[in-house]
């Protein structure tokens, strides 16, 4: 990549990132009590200022709120990328596969659960001109004949099809969830190793195998906790494949009498420094918080373009679910204290 394209990206993270809600807004934000009054302090923010802009705070609900939330998010993530022509364009892309992956699994529980609605309208024009498959197409999809023909001709479709049923409640939803992050895993590690060597190289995959670390983790606690699962069904369905952790320490974790206990293998382990001091919050905000300090430290020291991308885009999705989760906890009267507890900043 060029100094030039290298240097706008990194400006550019860097300049939205410092636009960041901060500490003070999410004191703020709590002191509301309904979405319109959420619409309006946002509005008021230079991040969120633009898409924003035309909205009517009270005629907003929280379904078109998070949308708009999800939209800012592709807008950044097009300002970004737009700088980007070289031959590492692929490895930038790979949020792109995410997102796609994120609609495939989305329509596939709408037509399980029989509740079609569409989740297009609010993407940018920017992914749905880009997007491998018709997004609008998969979209209404009313069942998986229907799908596969929305996806025919993409790597959608060879990892959907061995499922095939026409009985929506014969779906093997989890199986086929499972078989779509493996491809991810592949495609994410091939990119980084074709793309770039040495400091960078190691660099990137660090912050690539740590998120899938912590993801197994998450999952090996909530199966093991909520669904009992063996160890076999457990290793069905997390990464296994080119990770750092051996299969023997992730049996170990699988095994704990305690899935409590979970909780202290991140104590102990390497990112031991970056949880939060507070260890009666539960799993998945240790793991969010460890996942935030590690993107912040490489935001603010990292000088390579994609490690700033990559970890803005961690960062920015951080700040989506703190909204969400305030919005949601207005929603359903949840105390204030309780909210705040689950934010990460």
């Amino acid at each position: 990549m060029s100094n030039y394209a290298g240097n706008a990206i990194i400006a550019k993270a860097k300049t939205l990132y410092g636009k960041r809600l901060r500490e003070e807004d999410y004191e703020e934000l709590l002191r509301f009590n309904s979405v319109p009054d959420i619409v309006s302090y946002l509005k008021r923010n230079d991040k969120y200022s633009n898409t924003l802009s035309n909205v009517i705070e009270y005629q907003m609900h929280r379904g078109q709120l998070e949308q708009l939330i999800r939209k800012s998010y592709f807008d950044n993530l097009t300002r970004l990328v737009k700088f980007v022509s070289t031959s590492d364009r692929k490895f930038y892309e790979l949020d792109m596969i995410r997102r796609e992956i994120d609609i495939v699994l989305s329509s596939l529980r709408s037509i399980i659960s029989g509740s079609i609605e569409s989740s297009v309208r609010d993407l940018p024009l920017f992914f749905i001109k880009h997007a491998s498959y018709d997004v609008d197409k998969l979209v209404k999809a009313l069942n998986m004949t229907d799908m596969l023909k929305a996806l025919e001709g993409t790597r959608y479709h060879e990892l959907v099809a061995p499922y095939y049923t026409p009985d929506p409640s014969e779906i093997r939803y989890s199986d086929i969830e499972h078989n779509i992050y493996l491809k991810y895993h592949d495609i994410a590690i091939e990119r980084i190793n074709k793309y770039y060597k040495g400091k960078l190289r190691k660099r990137l995959m660090d912050i690539y195998q740590s998120s899938v670390e912590i993801d197994n983790i998450i999952k090996i606690y909530r199966l093991r906790k909520f669904y009992n699962a063996s160890e076999n069904e457990v290793l069905r369905s997390i990464l296994t494949k080119n990770i750092r952790m051996s299969e023997k320490k992730l049996k170990e974790i699988i095994n704990l009498e305690d899935p409590n206990d979970i909780l202290k293998v991140l104590s102990k382990s390497k990112f031991s420094e970056f949880k939060d001091n507070d260890d009666y919050i539960y799993i998945e905000y240790q793991a969010e918080k460890i996942r935030y300090n590690l993107a912040k430290r490489y935001m603010y020291f990292s000088k390579y373009p994609p490690i700033v991308y990559s970890v803005f885009l961690i960062l920015n999705r951080i700040e989506q679910t703190n909204i969400f989760n305030i919005v949601e906890g207005i929603r359903y009267d949840i105390d204030k204290e309780d909210i705040k507890k689950m934010l990460i900043y």
